[in-house]
C-alpha cells in the first residue's frame, strides 16, 4: 500500500495525525496486536480501551450481538481495562507503534480531581501522544441514572452522568490542563440534549477537542412471544444495553452539527456514530467534523476496509476540488435551513404506465386520496397530490416520478 494514499494530514492540537481516521475507544483498541495491524492498515490514530481508575465493580465478559436486519450493534455485558493494564498498553503499543498516534482514554470513578490529574501524569509519563478524558461510558446502569435519580446537590461522579453535567466536564479539563500539556479530547455523550453546551464547557476548560459517543443506551428488539428471554447469548436477563451502528448516523451528524455551530470554526471536532461507509465520513466532516472515530464497523469488518475508503475519499475530493479535509468541513452548516427558512414549492408525483404492475401498494399510502388502482396501472390525480414523495420511495418498480411545477415552467 502507497504511504501517500492515506496521507490526509490533520491536527489535535500539536499533534499531527497522518488522516482523520481514528479507531475509537472500544473492543478492537484493547490489545497491542490490534493497533500494530490498525497501523498496517492505513490508520492515523487509535484510543486504547477504555481504563478505569478505579477498577468499575460491573466488569463481565461481553455479550454483543449484530442484528443485521435493523443494522444495529447493542452490547450490555462488557470486560474493560483498569489503570494499569491500561499504562501497560500504552507503553507496550508506543514501543511497537511507529506512526500511528495513540490515545489514552480513561476514566476516574471515585469523588474529587486529584485522580483525574494523576491519571492524566501516569498516562503521559507511558507515552500516550493524546489524552481523551472519557465522561461518557460506561453508558449502562451503573452509571447513567435511569432507574434511579441521584440524590439533590450530588455531582456525578463519571461515565454518561458526568458527560452531560457542563460544570463536571469543565472541573475535569481544567483540572488536567494544569498538569499536562499534552492535547486533551473530552469525550461526552448527548444523553441530556445538551451536547453543544457541553462542548463549549469543555474547550473553555482548555481541551484541544470535543468528541461525541457512537451509541444510545436503549432497549433492543426482544422476542414478544418469549420476552423473558434475552437475545444475548449466555447471558440470563433483558437489560438496557450500548446500540450503534448506521442507523445512528442521523443522530450523530446532529451532535456534530451543534457542537460546531454553536462553538465556531476554531475547535477541534471528532465525530463520531454509525459510521459504516467513506460517504458517511464525508457528511461527518461536511457537518462540521475534523477527524472521524470508527468503533462499531471495524468490530464487523476489521481494519482493511480503510484502504477502500481513502481510495474512494481521495477520487471524490479530486473530482471536487478538494485539496484538504479542511476543504469539505463545514459545507453543510451553511445548507442546513431552519424549519421557518424552507422554501417549498409546488409539484405532483406521476406514474409511468410501462413501468408499473398495478401492485397497489402505493394505494394504501395512508395520508393520501390522489392515488387509484385500475387494471392497467396506478393513476395519480395532480390536483389532489401533495407532493409528499411517499409513493416514490415505497414502489418496487420504481414507476412514479415527481413533476417539479416549478422547474417546469
Amino acid at each position: 500500500m502507497s504511504d501517500d494514499l492515506f496521507y490526509l494530514p490533520v491536527k489535535i492540537g500539536d499533534v499531527e495525525l497522518k488522516n482523520p481516521f481514528i479507531v475509537a475507544s472500544g473492543p478492537t483498541v484493547k490489545r497491542t496486536d490490534q493497533m500494530e495491524l490498525a497501523e498496517k492498515c492505513g490508520w492515523g490514530a487509535a484510543s486504547i480501551k477504555q481504563a478505569f481508575n478505579p477498577f468499575p465493580y460491573i466488569n463481565y465478559q461481553p455479550r454483543y450481538r449484530w442484528l443485521k436486519k435493523e443494522k444495529l450493534h447493542t452490547f450490555t455485558a462488557e470486560y474493560r481495562l483498569d489503570y494499569e493494564a491500561g499504562l501497560r498498553l500504552v507503553e507496550d503499543a508506543k514501543k511497537k507503534i511507529k506512526d500511528m498516534v495513540i490515545f489514552a482514554n480513561y476514566s476516574y470513578v471515585e469523588e474529587g480531581l486529584e485522580g483525574w490529574q494523576k491519571s492524566a501524569k501516569g498516562f503521559e509519563a507511558a507515552g500516550a501522544d493524546i489524552l481523551e478524558l472519557n465522561f461518557c461510558c460506561p453508558n449502562m446502569s451503573f452509571n447513567v441514572d435511569v432507574h434511579s435519580q441521584p440524590s439533590e446537590g450530588e455531582r456525578p461522579s463519571s461515565g454518561a452522568s458526568m458527560g452531560q453535567d457542563a460544570d463536571a466536564v469543565r472541573d475535569v479539563v481544567k483540572a488536567t490542563r494544569e498538569v499536562t500539556d499534552l492535547p486533551i479530547i473530552a469525550k461526552i455523550t448527548p444523553e441530556g440534549g445538551e451536547i453543544a453546551k457541553v462542548a463549549k464547557a469543555a474547550y473553555d476548560a482548555g481541551a484541544n477537542a470535543v468528541c461525541g459517543v457512537a451509541n444510545r443506551l436503549g432497549i433492543a428488539p426482544v422476542d414478544i412471544w418469549n420476552y423473558k428471554r434475552s437475545i444475548y447469548p449466555l447471558q440470563g436477563e433483558n437489560t438496557m444495553g450500548c446500540l450503534s451502528g448506521p442507523w445512528l448516523l442521523p443522530l450523530a451528524l446532529r451532535d456534530v452539527y451543534e457542537i460546531r455551530n454553536l462553538n465556531g470554526p476554531e475547535p477541534h471536532v471528532i465525530g463520531t456514530g454509525g459510521i459504516a461507509r467513506w460517504q458517511d465520513a464525508v457528511q461527518m466532516i461536511m457537518c462540521g467534523a475534523d477527524t472521524i472515530g470508527v468503533c462499531t464497523k471495524t468490530m464487523t469488518s476489521g481494519y482493511g476496509f480503510l484502504e477502500k475508503w481513502m481510495k474512494s475519499i481521495k477520487d471524490y475530493m479530486e473530482k471536487m476540488g478538494f485539496k484538504s479535509a479542511r476543504d469539505m468541513r463545514d459545507l453543510l452548516l451553511k445548507e442546513i435551513a431552519t424549519a421557518a427558512d424552507l422554501t417549498v414549492w409546488a409539484g405532483y408525483a406521476q406514474v409511468d404506465p410501462e413501468k408499473c404492475n398495478a401492485c397497489g401498494l402505493c394505494v394504501e399510502v395512508g395520508q393520501c386520496n390522489a392515488i387509484i388502482l385500475t387494471d392497467a396501472a396506478a393513476e395519480i390525480s395532480a390536483e389532489l397530490c401533495q407532493g409528499c414523495h411517499t409513493c416514490i420511495d415505497i414502489c418496487p418498480k420504481n414507476a412514479i416520478d415527481m413533476v417539479d411545477e416549478k422547474a417546469a415552467e
